[in-house]
């Protein structure tokens, strides 16, 4: 690595919670009734092929198609405007990877936020979280046809060369991601950090990388945490107690039994 020091985050779900852009999909698909009729039908079709990674690009555009056909530039464009305002709002952002990013921000790194979430969809949400000055490289929509169509993905894999085609050069001095879907870009880092990963994340990623990455939990993502570990050793303490009563019980019944026939 050469220069500054080069630190990448995911977007949808390591600095703001869900998918970005599906949820605006979601948002045009049932803004009118035609429209959801339409798509709902179709999505007995799109939604198994968006489960296959060959065909995954297929279903991704057709759903954009329906959310997008007939909408001129302009409204799209405002569209996304309020979307990412009440998609940003207060408890949707993960507070600690944002003070993580502008750490590295303060320190002078060069912080790029890499994402699978289309543009203009992803830079609206970037604005929103107070990151207008971060590089954003995302997934691209052409309109054309009178509708918005997919033209080039930013997704797993292909993070890796979009960020060399800015100048970026490997290996990255940190990744903060919440997925293993990131571990090509994982594998290209000098550190990795994962934001509130799913217990299967964990899985696959230390299956990939061993422990040889560190964890960020939210405060609410810990708190259910430790949540659960105090109800798992409460509910071993009480069990053998209780198992233990209900068999002397039954025990002290047998013997009652056994001494009234006597």
């Amino acid at each position: 690595m050469t220069g500054r020091p080069v630190v990448v985050f995911d977007l949808d779900d390591t600095l703001v919670r869900g998918d970005s852009f599906a949820r605006f999909l979601r948002m045009l698909l049932l803004r009118r009734p035609l429209r959801a009729t339409v798509a709902l039908t179709a999505a007995v079709v799109l939604v198994p092929l968006f489960f296959l990674p060959p065909t995954r690009r297929r279903a991704t555009a057709g759903f954009v198609w329906l959310a997008t056909a007939g909408v001129p530039p302009e409204r799209f464009l405002d569209l996304v405007e309020e979307f990412a305002v009440a998609h940003t709002a207060g408890p949707r952002r993960i507070g600690v990877a944002l003070d993580r990013l502008q750490a590295h921000l303060d320190a002078g790194d060069r912080v790029v936020i890499a994402t699978a979430c289309a543009d203009p969809l992803a830079s609206a949400v970037c604005r929103r979280l107070g990151l207008d000055g971060v590089e954003v490289i995302a997934a691209q929509l052409r309109h054309g046809g009178h509708a918005f169509k997919a033209v080039r993905g930013c997704h797993g894999a292909a993070k890796p060369d979009r960020l060399r085609e800015i100048g970026v050069t490997m290996p990255v001095a940190q990744v903060y991601t919440d997925s293993a879907v990131d571990l090509p870009l994982l594998r290209a880092a000098a550190q990795r950090c994962l934001v509130d990963p799913s217990p299967r994340t964990l899985q696959r990623v230390r299956a990939e990388l061993g422990e040889e990455f560190t964890v960020l939990w939210s405060a609410r993502q810990a708190g259910r945490g430790r949540a659960g570990k105090q109800r798992r050793r409460r509910d071993g303490r009480v069990s053998r107690p209780r198992r233990a009563g209900r068999r002397a019980a039954r025990r002290r019944g047998r013997a009652g039994r056994s001494g009234r026939g006597c």
